[in-house]
């Protein structure tokens, strides 16, 4: 008889681990054993180790917490463990997923999941996801890092919460979810895309920020930045990366105290880079020296500025390296 694998289980709280009580709604309250033990058959499909990390809203993850769940999950993998599954809340699901796969240095899967209904609500989801991040995890075909809601597998690079309460919240853009599980198989149209590691040797994350342009928006906000404290800036801007005249000058000075990286507030498609030439589009910006993201969303394009800044190095061909490779 084979050996069964061995997943280990890390919990954060989040949707999936969370019931009523004694004030109105539901809170994290389930540990990573309850989660387990109320999925049937997990049992027939490896040998489950289950521990409690925290028990959080996910907006309450931080970098520093994805870094030690990092270094816990490389722990297990180098004790025996064939597999990692991390639980927590979908409302940071993305970010700390993508998190991982620039920190993550382990050789065995890491699958991320969660649930959209709390534990005790009718048609609860946390149980089979819970199940199929095992089936990935065991299955051999998933490498790296993943995310596993419902019957689909994404990329973190790609993946996004695009609804506030519907079960199939999630999606990927740029291609789609990389696989599938069907009657309890994996099918694997392409692996997560491996593009950048970063390791930060113990230090903190360097503070960027994140700013939306808005309709008529004034300038306060970047006028502001460099006495705050922050070391680069992502540029959330309009369609395929255009800013006002004001907001074009604006970045520009900001060049002289920080990287200002250029992303887009739509959800589909690349920054674009050679097609609108007035001043404040593209081509004007990147003249200038703001760096395109592509495809990135900006809320990850920040945490990867965030962790390459404080890396040290060539941050910039890293950056380029990994948005080129996405």
């Amino acid at each position: 008889m084979s050996k069964m694998p061995i997943i280990q289980v890390f919990a954060l709280g989040g949707t999936i681990a969370m019931t009523p009580g004694a004030a109105p709604g539901v809170t994290p309250s389930l540990s990573a054993e309850a989660l387990v033990a109320a999925v049937p058959g997990l049992e027939k499909v490896a040998v489950i180790q289950a521990k409690t990390l925290a028990n959080i809203g996910s907006a309450n993850i931080t970098i520093d917490r994805i870094a030690k769940l990092c270094a816990a999950a490389e722990a297990a993998v180098a004790a025996g463990c064939d597999g990692i599954i991390v639980t927590q809340g979908t409302d940071t699901l993305e970010e700390s997923a993508f998190l991982a796969s620039l920190m993550y240095k382990g050789s065995k899967p890491l699958v991320f999941t969660a649930a959209m209904r709390a534990a005790t609500h009718p048609g609860a989801d946390g149980p089979a996801n819970l199940y199929n991040a095992v089936l990935v995890a065991v299955s051999g075909k998933a490498a790296g890092v993943s995310v596993v809601m419902g019957p689909k597998i994404h990329d973190p690079w790609q993946v996004s919460k695009e609804h506030t309460y519907e079960l199939d919240a999630f999606d990927s853009s740029h291609g789609g979810p990389i696989g599938y599980i069907v009657e309890g198989a994996i099918q694997m149209h392409r692996q997560s895309t491996p593009l950048v590691k970063v390791d930060l040797a113990g230090k903190p994350a360097a503070p960027v920020a994140l700013v939306s342009a808005s309709f008529d928006g004034d300038i306060k906000i970047l006028e502001a930045l460099p006495s705050l404290g922050y070391k680069g800036v992502v540029i959330e801007a309009f369609g395929a990366g255009h800013l006002s005249e004001v907001w074009a000058d604006a970045a520009e000075a900001l060049l002289a105290h920080m990287p200002v990286l250029l992303a887009t507030r739509v959800s589909e498609g690349p920054v674009l880079e050679n097609s609108y030439g007035y001043k404040g589009a593209e081509i004007d910006l990147i003249n200038r020296g703001l760096i395109p993201c592509g495809p990135l969303r900006s809320r990850k394009a920040r945490l990867l500025l965030s962790l390459l800044l404080a890396e040290g190095g060539d941050w910039k061909a890293k950056f380029k390296e990994g948005v080129k490779a996405f």
